[in-house]
């Protein structure tokens, strides 16, 4: 696998990045433009950057030759042209792994309500421009002409992603398939919930409401919304707020509040901790309104957590009303708030039976060996390999 930088030990790793300092020094650049000249929502960035060695210092650094070239995530890292010159290098096929809407993109990591990813960009919203002949549309150009005449499949780490991708311009006649992202099953799995509890130092006798506070004041993570939902609960004189304890993950500002009891758990930094807040909670929420995950919805389910969220992302694929949580309308407080009520209010049998079908859901698509046996059939079917 290659990498931009390595960080670890790893004989199947290799740090196939450029660092020159003049290099690194343009990628810098680059990023601040995108920072300062861009409508941040929408996380804009130039991908036609690229810190990959060239391609023939890349095949030196290798003794072998791939059978196929599986892109991940690669903003900052590997242009679309870079793909280009390895496949063409190796006469490999490309498979491209979405894990969010930059690849099909003028340069939006997300489009909001956007549609011009559908033809050729233009017009960028991101970049304040009524131009269609914008940097967007630059980008999209490139794009388009780097990946005409290579053997392209496209693989989606969602159902809502596959359908952003079909509806795009530039991968729309490709093969796509759905790949869920997966989860370890040995760390993100059930357990007691009174043994997480002590660990965490959470109360035993309490509902516990479990929410990740990465990018509070993102628009695009919906904080106003699940603020919003927790107040039209904490305002209903039949909801019994003393008995509900909200835990957040992450370092908070000074003067964060909510209108439920909370407390923070701060930043959990290992897998292992992560899993323990899943596992004590009751329900984990998820206030996201633009995105392509998140992952925590995966990770929630295959501990035997019920989420609820928006009708948003990978949610369709697993937040199933009823079965694993609750799916609220995209936007809507109250619908939201009546999902994160109807889980507090399970009998015991009716929480142990959800909590049953979220794990076996997650085990059923969201296994390592899931997304392994996916890759598998997608490398060996005749989309890429034409006998």
């Amino acid at each position: 696998m290659a990498v931009s930088q390595k960080r670890a030990l790893d004989d199947d790793v290799f740090e196939a990045g450029d660092s020159r300092p003049l290099s690194r020094f343009a990628t810098l650049m680059s990023r601040a433009r995108s920072k300062y000249f861009s409508n941040q929502d929408y996380f804009f960035q130039d991908q036609s950057r690229s810190t990959l060695k060239s391609a023939d210092e890349f095949v030196r650094s290798i003794d072998f030759k791939p059978d196929a070239i599986i892109v991940h995530w690669v903003s900052n890292f590997v242009s679309t042209d870079d793909i280009r010159a390895l496949s063409v290098t190796y006469r490999a096929p490309v498979v491209w792994y979405l894990l969010d809407m930059a690849p099909i993109t003028g340069g939006c990591h997300y489009a909001w309500d956007c549609t011009g990813y559908f033809r050729k960009c233009g017009r960028c919203p991101a970049l304040n421009s009524n131009n269609e002949n914008d940097h967007s549309h630059r980008i999209w150009q490139r794009k388009h002409l780097a990946l005409q005449g290579i053997d392209l499949t496209v693989a989606a780490g969602s159902g809502w992603l596959e359908r952003q991708a079909e509806r795009s311009s530039l991968f729309h006649d490709r093969p796509i398939r759905k790949i869920l992202l997966s989860v370890d099953p040995e760390i993100f799995c059930p357990v007691p919930k009174f043994a997480s509890r002590q660990r965490l130092g959470l109360p035993e006798d309490k509902k516990i409401i479990f929410f990740g506070n990465q990018g509070l004041r993102l628009k695009r993570k919906g904080m106003s919304y699940l603020v919003e939902s927790l107040r039209i609960l904490a305002d209903n004189p039949e909801f019994d707020k003393d008995r509900v304890l909200i835990a957040v993950a992450g370092e908070l500002p000074w003067d964060f509040d909510l209108p439920l009891e909370f407390r923070s758990l701060g930043f959990l930094g290992t897998d292992e901790l992560l899993a323990l807040a899943y596992q004590a909670a009751d329900v984990f929420v998820c206030p996201s309104v633009e995105d392509s995950g998140p992952m925590m919805i995966n990770e929630s389910i295959m501990c035997g957590t019920p989420v609820v969220s928006f009708d948003m992302g990978v949610a369709p694929d697993l937040v199933l009303t009823g079965k694993t949580g609750f799916r609220a309308k995209l936007k809507d407080s109250e619908d939201l708030a009546y999902g994160i009520n109807s889980i507090l209010e399970l009998a015991p049998d009716d929480a142990s039976r959800v909590s049953k079908e979220c794990r076996d859901l997650g085990m059923e698509v969201c296994h390592p060996d899931r997304q392994v046996e996916g890759f598998s059939e997608l490398l060996q079917s005749k989309e890429l390999f034409n006998g």
